[in-house]
């Protein structure tokens, strides 16, 4: 779903929209752009405090300066599970995306984090997956994901769908990492695929300096998800979707960040 927002009043109203078609399992995703001109704002940092001024008159933070220095919004929907058909809270993450990102010469230069707009991007990884492996259960089983009767065929389909969550995720990740004129601030996955690597804490709203965190792959995350499901569906067990996929990353030391770029 996109919108053009200009303030943080537009935002909501455009946020309980993307609310209904989400509860409707219509949208997986809701980028707010936010109209502006290339010569609007000198850098990066510029173009964040704009963003953040709209997310703190929309509630979501104290202030603009707060919120730009790594504070992670997470967004509760009340809705049913695509895959388990029970009732289940998935969080929704707002992301910064400016122009300035994709200067080299900005100090937080970032590819991965740049677009042609000012815009907020607002997902929830563990939603999304949910809805691939509800797609993939209508294609194939011509029913709900909570609707097959049998676990094999149940846990046949998630495990199709995290290996292609997986492979999706490694191809953007390869062109993110293709696209960066500076390996220091490129993304890159590990040696074994399980994690990867990024100049940024993800999926924190913005940060004002660039700092390498590593992060959980889908073969990761989505295994753990898939269990979780599983157990819902089968052994009675309550559904929590948490965090998965989108949990923040960890701090990677300068002396460990070579290791893990891959070219």
């Amino acid at each position: 779903m996109v919108e053009h927002v200009r303030n943080g009043y537009q935002f909501l109203t455009a946020l309980e929209c993307f609310r209904s078609e989400v509860e409707a399992h219509r949208k997986t995703g809701f980028l707010a752009i936010v109209p502006s001109t290339e010569t609007d704002y000198a850098d990066s940092l510029g173009e964040l405090r704009r963003l953040g001024e709209i997310m703190t008159d929309a509630g979501f933070a104290d202030s603009p300066g707060a919120l730009i220095n790594a504070q992670t919004i997470a967004i509760p929907f009340e809705i049913e599970c695509p895959v388990t058909g029970l009732p289940a809270t998935y969080e929704f993450f707002p992301v910064a995306f400016c122009r300035h990102a994709a200067t080299i010469a900005d100090p937080l230069y970032d590819p991965s984090l740049s677009a042609p707009f000012l815009a907020i991007n607002t997902t929830s990884d563990a939603f999304a997956l949910g809805m691939l492996v509800k797609d993939l259960s209508k294609r194939h089983f011509h029913c709900e994901p909570h609707q097959i009767e049998k676990r094999a065929d149940f846990e046949r389909l998630l495990h199709r769908c995290a290996t292609a969550w997986q492979n999706m995720s490694e191809n953007t990740i390869s062109m993110y990492n293709r696209i960066s004129a500076i390996p220091q601030r490129a993304v890159a996955l590990s040696e074994d695929h399980r994690s990867w690597t990024a100049p940024h804490n993800d999926p924190v709203f913005a940060e004002t300096a660039k700092e390498t965190h590593s992060h959980e792959m889908p073969v990761v995350y989505a295994e753990r998800l898939c269990r979780k499901w599983i157990a819902a569906r089968f052994e009675g067990a309550a559904f929590v979707a948490g965090r998965d996929g989108q949990s923040g990353g960890m701090y990677v030391p300068v002396q460990d960040i070579v290791s893990e770029l891959h070219f």
